[in-house]
């Protein structure tokens, strides 16, 4: 396979004008249209500035007292972050997923078996994504995790350019730019791009053996996304109808589709609301239908008020001092 010295990605972006002002639509939006960018393999010189920048960033995180990565456990358990319970359901969750792995590579079971031990691994490796998020969000703190993202930005920021004129840098003045514009869309792209450049691979998802074995069979679409056996729908692990955002809908004859509850029960697409064709109308006490217009009156026992017993006080017979020298 040929050397990927640079990946192409599209962003939807605002039309300028001549003078830089935003180009708008007749009803005052803006008009958008795609446009191309483009992540290069960085040359030799940028490398070996990134790596200096990298060892500088990490003595600077040491001095300041920053912890190493190998004091991250100590620092996750004593935050609370992580124990031996959640060390045993973590191992406990790797074991499976290898054990199933092991099971879809010497196959020999049903299809519709192998199909549900692909599902249960990309659950299970979800939940120890989820377990790990503290660590990963810890890491990013210690003198390793700050110095390899100051050299990964710092390649990045060299390496994005317009892909119809790579000679001119989407950021002229590389990190420095780059920092204050990381929420922007094309930046945010752009660096899962050169992630995946970097790592050869267009998507780790796709190394996964459950995917390959879900998409060997098109059990999956090209995202991964569950789909219906000779179709491109969209269904959950059940086989129910989702859209695109995991909303049950039913199809039509002529391929249209509405939304409906997890029951299948018709749903009003503006409101969320039940559709109901014919309403029935209430009943009144004795079966019949009551109409909205009349004033119904349902009897209701009235609770009998209970009576409390009034004491009886005996007034206390007044006594007399006598004076005994009267």
């Amino acid at each position: 396979m040929a050397d990927v010295t640079k990946r192409v990605f599209s962003v939807e972006v605002i039309e300028t004008n001549d003078d830089g002002t935003a180009k708008l639509n007749n009803d005052g939006t803006f008009v958008f249209t795609e446009k191309e960018f483009a992540v290069r393999l960085p040359p030799y010189k940028i490398m070996e500035e990134a790596n200096k920048l990298k060892g500088k960033v990490f003595r600077e995180s040491l001095n300041s007292g920053d912890m190493l990565r190998e004091q991250l456990e100590d620092i996750l358990r004593q935050k609370g972050l992580w124990n031996d319970q959640r060390q045993i359901e973590y191992d406990t969750l790797r074991k499976e997923i290898l054990d199933r792995e092991y099971q879809l590579e010497k196959g020999g079971i049903k299809l519709s078996d192998a199909k549900y031990l692909a599902l249960e691994m990309k659950e299970k490796r979800e939940r120890m994504v989820e377990m790990l998020s503290g660590r990963s969000d810890l890491d990013s703190q210690t003198c390793e995790g700050k110095s390899e993202n100051a050299r990964f930005n710092y390649l990045f920021a060299h390496s994005l350019v317009y892909n119809d004129d790579e000679l001119t840098p989407f950021y002229p003045n590389g990190l420095e730019d780059y920092v204050v514009d990381m929420d922007n869309p094309i930046a945010i792209q752009g660096a899962t791009e050169f992630y995946y450049l970097l790592s050869g691979t267009d998507n780790l998802d796709d190394k996964l053996p459950e995917n390959k074995f879900l998409k060997r069979f098109n059990f999956v679409d090209d995202k991964y996304r569950l789909v219906e056996k000779g179709s491109t729908r969209l269904v959950d692990r059940l086989g129910r109808y989702v859209d695109e955002y995991g909303n049950y809908i039913e199809y039509n004859e002529d391929g249209t589709y509405y939304y409906v509850d997890v029951n299948g029960r018709k749903l009003d697409e503006e409101t969320g609301s039940f559709v109901i064709d014919e309403p029935s109308p209430f009943l009144d006490e004795y079966g019949n239908p009551i109409s909205e217009e009349e004033d119904v009156t349902v009897a209701v026992e009235k609770p009998k008020k209970k009576t409390t017993r009034k004491r009886r006080t005996t007034k206390k017979a007044e006594t007399k001092t006598v004076d005994a020298d009267a």
